[in-house]
């Protein structure tokens, strides 16, 4: 009994401070994502964006999008962020 108490508490001493260091550089890591599509033909011109990003204590998204055709031109864009 005394082996297995002791391989336990040798396996915690090694582990834990792998975890204490480790678990934390995993979860504060950033995210970024975009996208981005264009089109273009006889009817007129469209592009979409999708921009985000969260990372130290921040996030922030942006999306935008623009048509050009025989009826005029219009565009849209949305931004939002937090610190």
């Amino acid at each position: 009994m005394q082996k297995k108490t002791l391989y336990r508490v040798t396996l915690t001493v090694i582990a834990a401070p792998v975890l204490a260091f480790g678990a934390p550089a995993v979860a504060s890591a950033d995210a970024y994502y975009e996208s981005e599509t264009s089109v273009a033909g006889h009817g007129g011109a469209f592009n979409h964006e999708v921009e985000s990003f969260a990372g130290d204590g921040e996030a922030w998204f942006e999306e935008s999008w623009d048509y050009a055709g025989k009826d005029g031109a219009y565009s849209s864009s949305t931004e939002s962020g937090a610190d």
